[in-house]
């Protein structure tokens, strides 16, 4: 299992690091702008992806990466994080969908 996020101000990675502590104390995280992060998506078949929320959506950032990288979430099995600061409209949903486009599981 591994972590997998955007965060613009550090919240949204310390969300997911607590909960990956939680899950595998021995789960890495990865930002989407780290050069490794598609080599531990490739080697790892549960992925906790996480981001914050941004005018209900997910941001362009997240949603470019998902797309740009398609064939990486066929057969992956992915938990969806949404941090917000007060409202998340479809922001979980949105990558769902797109997740599920591309052959993932999408456990929650």
């Amino acid at each position: 299992m591994i972590g997998v996020y955007f965060s613009g101000t550090g919240n949204t990675k310390h969300c997911l690091e607590h909960l990956l502590k939680l899950l595998d104390g021995n789960a890495m995280a990865y930002s989407i702008e780290d050069d490794n992060a598609i080599s531990a998506i490739q080697s790892n078949d549960e992925i906790v992806f996480a981001y914050p929320v941004y005018y209900s959506y997910l941001p362009k950032i997240v949603y470019d990466f998902i797309d740009n990288n398609s064939a990486l979430w066929k057969g992956k099995k992915v938990l969806i994080i949404a941090t917000m600061g007060l409202f998340s409209g479809d922001g979980v949903g949105c990558s769902a969908r797109l997740f599920k486009k591309y052959g993932a599981k999408v456990l929650g």
